[in-house]
């Protein structure tokens, strides 16, 4: 499949393995240049009802799944040609087990700074009903930022459910088949995988069972071996459901007892025993530093989308039915890791917060201040897909019968009609204007508004909502003011802003993996997306507060209809101070992306109160916007 085009949108550049669903190739997004990862589906798991059936199911979980520390399932497709793959996120990096291979083992506190973010993925993905049931080193990706920050990646979440029925026809030296059902790698199998019934007499695996293999991968990360072993599936068996380990303590250096304990009731062979949730595990390992808990926030479900519909029958209909990669990146509070915290002594996972987020001539701060009401500010909820039944049979007469099919469907015809017009009205005829008035210029370029935004400065005292700022140009404040960005996109996008941070060098304010409550992002249509947004535990209100020097400052706002993947530090947590080496990528990812120049107007909104209108010509509604908000202050 090297160098074919999937849906005129994924070029496949290079394969890079094959296993029991199917191939897995390196791709490039045509119109953006980003990297993806493609799992294509075997050809004949495609004819398979029962596992496309299955395939729909789990592969819409991992889709609606998000978690910075995960690797993101953009989309499910079929193509013309009835191929079924999966669109995920590329990551660059090392595993997990070649990096134990090099070091030999790991001290525990760089074991809980690599396992936690670990531990913080199965603890979302579990409150959702994802369970991940081949948990190993083999899944953990390793690499650095710029600046040396670890970045964790857990592979594979939701998926592999998805081997359950490939595995009967394909057999994978690293896994075990048991009546057909795959359940995992034996080394890291926790005895009910291997068919050890549980007190509780229930067969059903549950999250429990990845807590297991966490404690199992902790004890290898700290003794530099797999911890239970056999020269036979059997003999791996007899050690999972039998074999008792030493206490952690007493064969790795420098293990505190706590956090011994905590490893020990993580592989307890029965899983009413273990950990209740992996942040429990996680916390128990905290306090053996006195470290308070691990630091959490909300993954919520990314909306999901019909882009399998055409399976619902089992059979693919070989039309592609999937939208463009849309993956709400739902990020989250920034956090440190624990072994930093021990390093570091930092008191509290807020004072995290405020360190990262902080810049030099101006900062995230908290301020004791009531946020006003707004609509839109959270991710938008998905209704649940309605369940329809068939309908009992009619016992009207069959004329009558007719007679109603015939006005239900002109009904819906003239209904139909009535709501065309009115989104015709509403969203292309108002939207659309020349730059420059068509009788002086008859090459006027026609425009859609694109965003439209203001600024909510307060006084610095009380509690009311701010005031409304909205000007032609320049922005005009006082310098220490106070102030948030509310913008108002037409359709569904994502936003990322650059600011000025210490010494005016370009630093990253909003970015995939936002600071402080902010969950996303991510900004449905029409919504009030505000930034900064919410508080902090004390009750105290994000803002963002200008240098007290007099000056200008100038903020660059990125608004693209697909989530950026590149550079990196646009997918990285936000707080981040650009490196000469980033700020030149910079550079030369705006003028990559560089368009007519957007235009920029303070209108009357619906409810009209002024807003600066962001208008692109229509012929660039598809690509990222750039527009830059400068603010003088004296």
């Amino acid at each position: 499949m090297v160098g074919e085009v999937l849906d005129g949108q994924y070029e496949i550049e290079a394969f890079i393995a094959r296993g029991g669903m199917g191939a897995l190739y390196r791709a490039r997004h045509i119109l953006l240049g980003d990297r993806v990862v493609i799992k294509t589906l075997r050809s004949e798991m495609r004819h398979n009802t029962e596992w496309l059936r299955r395939f729909q199911r789990e592969g819409r979980a991992a889709r609606r799944f998000r978690h910075p520390n995960a690797v993101t399932v953009y989309d499910l497709r079929t193509t013309p040609a009835g191929l079924i793959y999966m669109v995920m996120e590329f990551v660059e990096g090392r595993t997990l087990d070649k990096e134990l291979k090099e070091r030999g083992r790991f001290t525990p506190e760089e074991a809980l700074e690599v396992l936690e973010p670990v531990a913080s993925v199965l603890e979302a993905a579990h409150a959702q009903g994802v369970v991940h049931r081949d948990l190993k080193p083999e899944n953990v990706m390793l690499n650095r930022t710029a600046d040396g920050q670890l970045v964790v990646k857990l592979l594979d979440l939701g998926i592999a459910q998805l081997r359950d029925v490939a595995a009967t026809q394909v057999s994978d030296a690293a896994g075990l088949t048991v009546a057909g059902q795959i359940l995992g790698t034996p080394y890291y199998m926790s005895p009910e995988q291997w068919g050890d019934m549980p007190r509780d007499q229930n067969p059903e695996i549950d999250g429990r069972a990845d807590i297991y293999s966490l404690g199992v991968m902790f004890y290898e990360l700290m003794t530099g071996s797999k911890p239970l072993t056999g020269k036979s599936l059997p003999e791996l068996r007899q050690a999972h459901v039998n074999q008792v380990l030493p206490p952690l303590n007493e064969v790795a250096p420098g293990v505190p007892e706590s956090y011994a304990r905590a490893i020990a009731r993580a592989i307890a062979k029965d899983r009413s025993d273990r950990q209740s949730t992996a942040g429990e595990l996680a916390d128990e390992i905290r306090a053996a530093y006195g470290l308070p808990p691990m630091p959490r926030a909300a993954y919520a479900a990314a909306p999901s989308s019909s882009s399998m519909a055409d399976l619902s029958a089992g059979v693919p209909s070989g039309v592609g039915t999937a939208p463009p990669v849309n993956a709400p990146a739902n990020g989250s509070a920034v956090k440190t890791s624990a072994a930093r915290e021990i390093h570091r002594t930092i008191p509290s996972p807020d004072s995290v917060v405020t360190a990262v987020a902080a810049g030099g001539n101006n900062s995230f701060v908290a301020h004791p201040r009531q946020p006003p009401v707004v609509a839109g500010a959270a991710s938008v909820p998905v209704a649940p897909a309605q369940d329809v039944r068939r309908a009992s049979a009619s016992k009207v007469p069959l004329l009558a019968g007719v007679a109603v099919l015939l006005l239900l469907v002109a009904g819906v015809a003239v209904s139909g009609w009535f709501l065309w017009q009115r989104w015709q009205a509403r969203v292309v005829k108002p939207a659309i204007a020349t730059n420059v008035e068509p009788n002086k210029n008859s090459n006027a370029v026609a425009s859609i508004e694109a965003i439209s935004y203001w600024l909510e400065a307060f006084s610095g005292a009380g509690t009311d909502p701010g005031q409304r700022v909205a000007q032609e140009g320049e922005l005009r404040l006082a310098s220490g003011q106070l102030f948030k960005f509310h913008f108002t996109p037409r359709e569904r996008g994502y936003f990322y802003i650059i600011g000025p941070g210490e010494g005016n060098a370009p630093m990253t304010f909003l970015t995939a993996q936002p600071v402080g409550v902010l969950k996303t992002n991510q900004s449905a249509a029409g919504a009030d997306f505000i930034f900064p947004y919410g508080k902090d535990k004390n009750g105290e209100e994000y803002v963002l507060e200008l240098d007290r020097n007099p000056g200008t400052e100038e903020y660059t706002v990125i608004f693209s209809p697909m989530p950026l993947l590149s550079p990196a530090f646009l997918a990285a947590p936000a707080g981040h101070q650009l490196t000469p080496a980033e700020i030149k990528e910079w550079e030369e990812f705006r003028a990559q992306h560089k368009t007519a120049a957007p235009v920029l107007d303070v209108k009357d909104n619906s409810e009209g109160q002024p807003a600066v209108s962001v208008s692109v010509p229509l012929t660039a509604q598809s690509q990222p916007l750039f527009f830059d908000i400068r603010i003088r202050h004296q």
